[in-house]
């Protein structure tokens, strides 16, 4: 299990400037996410941060893989990932959620959990579509899906409702 506290960055007590982070996500921290979408995986995160009197800007570089099922055969891979994000935190009166990339937060605040942002830009990292490289699906499963879609070709073909066959035969670039 990830110490939790290694995600926690200063905010007051932080020297105006340039600082730079480094962490090694793995299993532990995804299994310490609640409904983790990924159990596994080994990501490298960089974080820089640049501090400003009213404002942090923190440069994230996400690059490992996460083990994810195949969307074609359903066994499971490892994704290579990369991501480049950019998160603000200013400094205000008020702590409120401007957007998806700036908060504003209290100026005696000590601390800031990355924690949630570092999980939400590796699972953001990850396409929508998921498949092995080419060649790489499991071949049972790939031949059985293959048998399975010959017969639904042929059965469409012989079972064309008779009053619309007729259309078939319609010459639709004669003029």
């Amino acid at each position: 299990m990830e110490k939790k506290n290694e995600f926690l960055i200063p905010v007051s007590g932080l020297a105006l400037g340039g600082h730079s982070y480094q962490y090694e996500i793995n299993d532990g921290f995804f299994a310490g996410m609640d409904y983790s979408e990924v159990q596994q995986g080994r990501v490298t995160v960089k974080l820089d941060i640049d501090r400003q009197e009213t404002m942090l800007t923190l440069h994230f570089d996400l690059t490992g893989t996460v083990r994810v099922p195949c969307d074609r055969c359903a066994d499971e891979f490892d994704l290579p990932i990369e991501s480049q994000q950019q998160f603000f935190i200013k400094l205000g009166t008020e702590n409120a959620e401007e957007s998806d990339d700036v908060v504003v937060v209290s100026p005696d605040l000590n601390e800031y959990d990355i924690r949630p942002l570092v999980y939400e830009y590796i699972i953001l990292a990850i396409p929508m579509h998921r498949v092995h490289p080419e060649g790489q699906c499991n071949p049972a499963v790939i031949a059985m899906l293959n048998r399975e879609e010959m017969p639904a070709e042929e059965e469409e073909t012989d079972t064309i409702d008779p009053r619309w066959a007729a259309l078939k035969d319609i010459d639709l670039n004669d003029k």
